[in-house]
């Protein structure tokens, strides 16, 4: 036997740790003796009770000699991205959006967007083929639910044609008793109780808006065209929306004045907004934080010289301040993303049945890389078919699996393989850093906050 890669420790007082195993999702808690016993057990593994073998063996802590973990990952993460039950939407009504934060990709670069894709709004013609393709490809894949995310520029910009798709995606999915699961993507400037009863009727799972500090330092990075500022206007619909009960879920961007998003927490917390999600996203400046990257991991000569953002924070530091903003994030009480126990979790935009489909019937496979025309993945076909280019299949021919940094970094499981896009524009094996991955800091704060006290240590003799 041999102790699994992905076994982690994390000390609590009295000599007595948790044991998480990544892959699995096991976690127990265990003495000084065991732990020494399972770093050394292929020397030592008689000196464990058979009872105890049994349940390491059971939960992944030890595995067997011969045994190769990685292929374990690599079943299990084509299984997930080819699992047509994973069939997710987002759907982009525009591209036009009333504000003009100064890290947008349309100002930060104009060589990876055309700017003039961002006055694009869907039309009815290209609405009709969405909805139709959305169909096709649910009855396709034999699901009985139907998840869409709607997504801009910012949707109200186009209230009505969000509402359209609602109502039609609503009404089809209840004459074939499916679940239509429905949420959306907005700056909140623009909500009103009249959108908001209108949509109440779909049962929205959530709503997202952004953050970018407390007010001082949010009306600076995100504001309106004239200059003015949001964060009074975001707060006071978030309490709108909370108040109809619908979850409400902040993305917080971490820019370079992160150590002030406490003050945000506080201001939110007297408001009485603390249920409520927050996620963690690291700002990337494209080039620069790619440039970054790409020194970090050796692509680039060390005297290279780099440019130096306006607003994202040094590649390095990203999982750092990650970190800090998900503990402040708790120590106030807010609602944070499950951690990611042992749970395969690639990025969305990996599976197969995931689909972006943009203003102009353009389809990608992230968010993050819409309106990026060399990314595109496919279009939309009059029938409401989808055509798909050969990019799709680079894209989803990207294997963690296969990466050599990946293949030797016990997070794996965690991670997924960090964020596509950045890989894709930067040429890097990973790019984890500016990821959905939480980072493995937050999955030990998780675990010790939350089971340190429900599990009783498992000791040796």
């Amino acid at each position: 036997m041999k102790p699994s890669f992905y076994n982690i420790f994390i000390p609590l007082e009295e000599g007595s740790y948790i044991l998480h195993n990544k892959l699995t999702g096991a976690i127990m808690t265990i003495d000084e003796e065991t732990k020494e016993i399972l770093d050394n057990i292929q020397e030592r593994e008689e000196d464990i009770p058979n009872d105890l073998v049994h349940l390491f063996t059971e939960n992944g802590i030890i595995i067997e000699k011969d045994e190769d973990e990685l292929l374990r990952i690599r079943h299990r993460y084509k299984a997930v991205c080819y699992d047509p039950q994973t069939i997710a939407f987002v759907l982009a009504p525009t591209a036009r959006c009333n504000l003009s934060c100064c890290y947008c990709v349309q100002r930060v670069d104009e060589s990876l967007v055309d700017r003039s894709a961002y006055t694009a709004t869907m039309s009815e013609s290209t609405m009709k083929k969405a909805l139709s393709f959305v169909k096709t490809m649910t009855e396709t894949c034999n699901v009985k639910k139907l998840p869409v995310s709607i997504y801009g520029g910012e949707p109200l910009m186009a209230r009505q044609t969000v509402l359209n798709i609602f109502e039609d995606l609503s009404q089809w999915c209840k004459e074939r008793s499916y679940d239509f699961i429905t949420s959306m993507t907005t700056n909140l400037t623009l909500m009103d109780e009249s959108f908001l009863d209108d949509i109440q009727q779909y049962s929205p799972l959530y709503i997202r808006t952004t953050f970018d500090g407390p007010e001082e330092i949010h009306n600076l990075y995100r504001h309106f065209k004239n200059g003015e500022g949001t964060y009074q206007k975001i707060v006071t619909n978030m309490g709108m929306i909370n108040d109809a009960g619908i979850t409400v879920r902040v993305q917080i961007n971490v820019n370079k004045h992160y150590s002030h998003v406490p003050e945000l927490f506080d201001d939110l917390k007297e408001r009485g907004l603390t249920n409520i999600v927050m996620e963690v996203y690291a700002l990337i400046d494209p080039f620069v934080t790619i440039q970054e990257a790409q020194k970090y991991y050796n692509i680039l000569n060390e005297s290279f010289p780099l440019s130096e953002s306006q607003f994202a924070i040094p590649f390095s530091k990203m999982s750092e301040a990650k970190s800090f903003v998900y503990h402040a994030a708790y120590e106030k009480g807010f609602i944070l993303p499950p951690s990611q126990l042992g749970v395969w979790t690639p990025c969305d935009g990996m599976r197969a049945y995931n689909f972006l489909v943009d203003p102009s019937g353009d389809v990608y496979k992230c968010v993050g890389s819409m309106l990026m025309k060399n990314l595109r993945v496919g279009r939309i076909l009059e029938d409401g078919s989808l055509e798909r280019y050969p990019f799709f299949y680079k894209w989803m021919n990207t294997d963690p699996t296969l990466i050599e940094r990946c293949q030797t970094c016990h997070l794996l499981p965690s991670c997924g393989g960090g964020c596509i896009v950045g890989r894709m524009l930067g040429s890097i094996p990973c790019f984890c850093e500016v990821s959905h991955f939480p980072g493995e800091e937050y999955i030990k704060m998780g675990l010790k906050q939350e089971y340190s006290q429900q599990l009783q240590s498992l000791k040796i003799g």
